[in-house]
């Protein structure tokens, strides 16, 4: 495996441990504070970019279709 290749997966496998450390604390506030720092991190990837882009564009599509939809009465 290239060595270029290999980095990338050690990345990747380095934020993915982080991840799963920052996810087991306990206290309320200390978690908030993580998830933003976790989300900004995760972000990075281009999966995790694809993911979002695809949560919000069905985010919006469910908001027009409900909408479009009238009340029945």
């Amino acid at each position: 495996m290239p060595l270029r290749k290999l980095k990338k997966v050690a990345r990747i496998v380095d934020a993915a441990m982080r991840d799963a450390a920052r996810a087991q604390a306990t206290d309320p506030a200390f978690r908030e504070n993580q998830q933003i720092d976790r989300r900004g991190e995760l972000s990075k990837f281009k999966t995790v970019q694809h993911a979002l882009a695809d949560r919000e564009r069905i985010e919006k599509s469910r908001a027009t279709k409900a909408k479009a939809k009238p009340k029945k009465k």
